[in-house]
């Protein structure tokens, strides 16, 4: 830390700390979904052809029977609907029902709202420069770990 002035460092970190602070917006409970969940129903959302519970736990990397129990929770909610495989009676497709499209909606507006405000004010150009350097800085701390 010789050529390193460690008091304008700080004052950077603190700079950092005060944008994460305005960027990230806490979680409510009208907001509140397990990360799994809404795993879950993003790839319902994306992937256009119905998914099985196994080929959810393939995608998403979980336990076949973890993926049941979230499958579950999921359809108690109104977030998923169940349909019998008519070829394999002991198997099931799984799709988001508009329930649970508005819910992963709602989640990400309340969560992204902050990030979408910034590139409003600063606009394209201003915005992307900067998470350019972001992206970069964390390809960097990346390759050191």
């Amino acid at each position: 830390m010789d050529n390193l002035n460690w008091i304008n460092m700080i004052e950077k970190m603190q700079e950092i700390s005060l944008f994460s602070k305005m960027i990230i917006r806490r979680t409510t409970k009208e907001y509140e979904m397990p990360a799994q969940h809404l795993d879950l129903l993003l790839q319902l959302l994306t992937n256009k052809e119905g998914l099985t519970p196994m080929k959810l736990s393939k995608i998403m990397g979980i336990n076949k029977t973890i993926i049941s129990r979230i499958i579950d929770s999921l359809n108690q909610g109104g977030y998923v609907v169940k349909t019998k495989d008519s070829k394999d009676k002991r198997s099931y497709f799984v799709s988001i029902t508009q329930q649970g499209i508005d819910k992963v909606n709602k989640i990400y507006t309340y969560h992204l709202s902050p990030i979408y405000e910034l590139r409003k004010k600063l606009g394209d150009k201003d915005f992307l420069k900067p998470m350019s350097y972001i992206e970069n800085a964390n390809h960097q701390m990346n390759q050191h770990k």
